[in-house]
């Protein structure tokens, strides 16, 4: 078992799973709070144009939606998926949670990760032609809804920040040589039982209704827009090509608050099977407050990435 888990710890994003961070409804809100600071620039003008007939919202969920069995994709989806079969690996990085800032080369980073994405994203937006001459082999529209969306799942504590757990079930940081398995997103704990809901579903889904519910009759945009106002530290700071890592920064130290308390126990060994190779999973117990305090970091963090994207977009086409 032991000779299991060290072969593990040597391949984290091998464990990471189909996570959708802050579902359907956290990532239409952010591209709702978008188009509201969109309103009357050259931007809107432009997302309106490679948009056509749907709005930010609507885009936010399209990379998620090409997640699907094939005969879901729509032409220009399974023309994406083709051409970027590791495209699952886009919406996140697993640097332990224990650094202080996001680095290229460290663990949990590489070349298919969040902020490498959304840097080619960005570079096809600024470039004066639309062709698929890069990497990902997308035009504008389909780099736009990449966008939209990567920007919610780069404000989600867990799609950046991730524990690494070692033989006697304590958090270590790989980057001080010590070994250890990744938490796959945190899918790998699960709360109160083995079969309990893992905790990275409490941060997608969870902590977002009880953001939703917190707002009561308000409209969800509107409310956190008027709770999270823009604050001079969410500005990006120099090219904007250099901003989703400015904020992978960001977000990691928000990626420390969710394993505040979090004691790994009852680990247990889970087989082989389609997706994931043979792996641990362990045990948790959410502590006092943990409820309060992600429905409090959620509504911020999505109040944050709708206001970010906006500003991406209006950096990207000033005027």
């Amino acid at each position: 078992m032991i000779k299991t888990f060290l072969l593990l710890a040597s391949i984290s994003l091998a464990l990471a799973v189909q996570a959708h961070a802050y579902g359907n409804t956290g990532h239409q809100v952010i591209g709702t709070i978008a188009a509201h600071y969109l309103e009357g620039t050259r931007a809107e003008k432009e997302v309106h144009a490679l948009l056509i007939k749907d709005g930010l919202d609507r885009a936010a969920t399209w990379a998620d939606r090409a997640k699907l069995p094939e005969k879901y994709l729509t032409a220009e989806m399974l023309e994406f998926v083709t051409n970027n079969p590791n495209h699952h690996s886009f919406h996140y990085c697993d640097i332990p949670f224990q650094e202080k800032a996001y680095r290229e080369g460290i663990t949990g980073t590489n070349p298919h990760d969040i902020v490498h994405t959304l840097r080619i994203c960005i570079g096809v937006l600024q470039s004066p032609n639309d062709n698929a001459e890069n990497p990902l082999k997308i035009n504008k529209r389909v780099a736009l809804m990449l966008i939209a969306h990567y920007l919610g799942d780069l404000h989600q504590p867990l799609h950046i920040g991730c524990s690494y757990v070692d033989t006697s079930d304590h958090f270590i940081n790989p980057e001080t040589g010590a070994k250890g398995q990744p938490d796959g997103g945190a899918n790998d704990f699960h709360i109160k039982s083995h079969t309990g809901s893992p905790l990275h579903r409490h941060w997608d889904t969870l902590a977002v209704k009880l953001a939703h519910d917190h707002a009561g009759a308000t409209d969800f945009a509107s409310f956190l827009i008027a709770h999270s106002p823009p604050a001079h530290e969410w500005d990006g700071v120099g090219s904007v090509s250099t901003w989703p890592e400015q904020w992978a920064t960001d977000t990691l130290g928000n990626a420390r608050q969710c394993f505040e308390g979090i004691v790994p126990h009852d680990r247990f060994l889970v087989p082989k099977n389609e997706k994931l190779d043979e792996h641990f999973e362990w045990v948790i117990t959410l502590p006092h407050g943990y409820a309060e305090k992600s429905r409090d970091l959620v509504e911020l963090e999505l109040a944050k990435a709708g206001y970010r994207l906006a500003a991406l977009l209006k950096a990207i086409w000033p005027g």
